[in-house]
């Protein structure tokens, strides 16, 4: 799958999220034309980098706990950032997305 596609998903299931609109795993499989277990697999990666997202059994919507930001893209960065990137606190590796990559319906 292209990413850029992978990542418009995450973007578009996070505002789906934030205002509790999801309705049910089968219903947001729907919405965003995956299987259940794709739908799953996004959720699994969201809450593994941090999303704090519950699911209401009364509403049938998936909503975050605390109000969160969701930011995947490129901005300049300062020169303090930049000194921590090159001194390598973090790399993301091919293998990275290879892991975060769901299965398709």
């Amino acid at each position: 799958m292209n990413l850029i596609k992978y990542l418009e998903r995450f973007d578009r299931l996070h505002h789906m999220i934030g205002t509790r609109a999801t309705g049910s795993p089968a219903e947001l499989a729907e919405k965003l034309d995956l299987s259940k277990r794709a739908v799953f697999e996004y959720i699994r990666v969201m809450r593994e980098m941090g999303a704090p997202i519950s699911f209401c059994h009364i509403r049938q919507t998936y909503y975050y706990e605390r109000s969160v930001r969701f930011n995947m893209g490129f901005c300049e960065s300062s020169n303090e950032e930049t000194k921590s990137v090159e001194v390598g606190e973090f790399q993301i590796t091919p293998e990275f997305f290879k892991e975060l990559l769901p299965v398709q319906k």
